[in-house]
């Protein structure tokens, strides 16, 4: 498969935006028309310097507005034609994109547009150029991809084909089935991008939001392989218009970009079969599970968190064999103490996710960074991979096989009851608002994670977003937050541990019998409660003397509190879901929020 992408889609100047796609292992590049006219560099330079770089170049974009005018204004259309098409030709690009007419006084006339088609075309032919014709989402009367492709046969010119632009055809309700009978030949083009769903105008949306495959919730991968299935054999580029590219390191956007075309390319491997399929570079495929393994602490002094774990209820179940790391344990939840890594903070955790030589195969294909590691004779090889916001994800096999985390520990758990906590139910990871998509993408390409529907909430100080991710076969959970203002904006790793217990009275009665402090949400909070829930008088009270925040929903119940903002910047939240109540107890964040500003 030949990998492109748009200069659109990366922040610089075009000289620093080539040097970048090139050193991210592109194939091809698309040259956006604002790029070039702010070059001091004539084309044939630019043409140049690709061909020194390893790149093609594969389209010169866009053409605006050539069907649909005023016959008394298309003369003048025709003369801006043939200039750029001057300079398409001295770029080296044997394909233009022409958008469909999105100004306001486009002539809505199937025949006058074939016609100005077929001129476009024939004028094309003469530099021995193809004209890809695309329908912009917002195009005046040609918005779709079917009105694209029947003004391509109605122009009747071989140099008009259609230009398919997965973002444009999506944001419309059209799938890969909208190219049903399209022949493979016709499409001169194809464009790719990713969006999360919004409810907006779709010109903003399409300018400001879009974002590479795998990063979004558009099906991008059903769209590229009803491409392919048709006959489509030219360049697979991305094309992303978004607000954090435009701000982002040029080289750091386009690595992100080509590992979302490999896990593009993991995607269509699954969806096709045959000689089509044989297109298809596949990396190693996502965990057969990916399940929580341990949170890890880092305490240089190794003080600052054994108090608070012994007030969980945590102890110290075995020693590292050769570094100074300590394992605590609660029954099934899992908490490893490095006091050799700078901090307090928790910025790792660990998975059982195998096979564990496929994930460290699969990170390296996908670009992911490795974590710098030394292991002695015998120790289990745990790969680390570290995600663009700096947090470390170490892989462990199953327990008993060879790369069993637990097997580098001397075990100290003779007198630990095997009663206790259930486990780690989910972890809240602080980014970036920049970070967010790469850390979405991160969790997303390499383990498989789904995400779910984004959610805000109004905390003390600005803004919080949340995007949630789970495994489809697995128990890890991981929500990524976003502060947009406030004291919270710098956060980053781990904020919060999320650890499910069979009876959460009971822990908590523990929790604070060992000098743990927890949150006390307000008597406002469990009056609304009993308005929202109209809860039986003994539970409001049972909630309100252990300080238990309260949700509910068609299949069942949560019941939750949590520790103090410690050091570290963490909070550790104490959960007990009763029924089959899947969710996080939303409803109560801005409590949370609050209680945890006055603490």
């Amino acid at each position: 498969m030949h990998r492109g992408i748009a200069t659109v889609s990366l922040s610089g100047i075009l000289e620093e935006k080539l040097e970048a796609i090139a050193a991210a292992g592109f194939d091809g590049v698309e040259i956006f028309d604002n790029d070039l006219v702010a070059s001091p560099l004539p084309p044939q330079e630019i043409a140049r310097r690709c061909a020194d770089l390893g790149l093609t170049v594969d389209l010169f974009q866009p053409i605006r507005d050539v069907e649909g005018v005023d016959p008394a204004r298309f003369p003048a259309v025709l003369h801006r034609v043939r200039r750029k098409l001057e300079v398409a030709s001295a770029l080296g690009a044997g394909t233009v994109l022409a958008c469909s007419n999105a100004l306001p006084d486009a002539v809505d006339d199937p025949d006058l547009s074939a016609e100005q088609l077929h001129a476009v075309g024939e004028l094309a032919a003469s530099f021995g150029i193809t004209v890809a014709y695309e329908a912009l989402a917002w195009g005046r009367h040609v918005d779709r991809v079917g009105r694209a492709w029947a003004a391509v046969l109605r122009a009747d010119h071989p140099a008009i084909t259609l230009a398919v632009d997965t973002f444009h055809m999506l944001a419309r309700g059209d799938d890969g089935s909208a190219l049903a009978g399209i022949p493979g030949d016709r499409i001169g083009f194809l464009q790719v991008a990713d969006a999360p769903l919004l409810d907006m105008n779709v010109l903003e949306w399409s300018r400001h939001f879009r974002c590479f495959p795998g990063q979004g919730t558009l099906d991008v991968a059903g769209v590229v392989a009803a491409v392919l299935e048709a006959g489509y054999r030219g360049p697979l580029s991305l094309e992303i218009f978004s607000d954090v590219v435009r701000e982002a390191d040029p080289f750091v956007t386009a690595r992100d970009g080509m590992r979302s075309l490999v896990f593009l390319e993991d995607q269509l491997g699954e969806r096709l079969s045959g000689p089509v399929r044989e297109q298809i570079s596949v990396a190693p495929p996502v965990p057969r599970r990916t399940d929580v393994a341990f949170v890890e602490l880092s305490d240089p002094t190794g003080s600052v968190y054994p108090g608070l774990l012994s007030g969980l209820g945590f102890h110290v179940a075995g020693r590292h064999r050769t570094k100074p790391v300590v394992w605590w344990r609660n029954g099934g939840a899992h908490v490893v103490v490095n006091e050799a890594a700078p901090g307090p903070a928790a910025t790792a955790f660990g998975l059982v996710a195998p096979p564990v030589a496929d994930v460290a195969e699969r990170a390296a294909a996908l670009l992911w960074p490795a974590v710098d590691k030394t292991r002695g004779e015998g120790e289990a090889d745990l790969p680390g991979i570290t995600s663009p916001s700096g947090l470390h994800v170490f892989v462990s096999a199953e327990p008993g096989e060879t790369d069993d985390w637990h097997t580098d520990f001397v075990a100290d758990d003779e007198r630990a009851p095997d009663n206790g906590w259930l486990g780690l139910d989910h972890l809240d990871v602080a980014v970036s608002a920049d970070q967010l998509n790469e850390e979405l993408s991160f969790f997303r390409t390499l383990f498989g994670l789904h995400p779910v529907s984004s959610e805000e909430y109004i905390q003390p100080e600005g803004r919080l977003r949340i995007r949630a991710l789970r495994a489809e076969k697995g128990d890890l959970r991981v929500a990524l937050t976003v502060s947009d203002s406030g004291a919270g904006a710098q956060q980053h790793g781990i904020t919060q541990m999320a650890f499910a217990t069979p009876d959460v009275v009971d822990a908590v009665r523990r929790i604070r019998s060992r000098g743990v402090e927890l949150l006390s949400p307000p008597d406002n909070y469990y009056a609304d409660l009993d308005a929202r829930f109209a809860l039986d008088p003994d539970l409001l009270v049972l909630l309100r003397k252990h300080d238990l925040l309260y949700d509910r929903n068609a299949t069942g119940e949560l019941l939750h509190a949590y520790t103090v903002p410690g050091e570290g910047g963490f909070q550790v939240e104490i959960l007990e879901r009763r029924g089959g109540y899947d969710g996080y107890g939303s409803a109560n964040t801005h409590v949370r929020l609050a209680a945890a500003r006055r603490s």
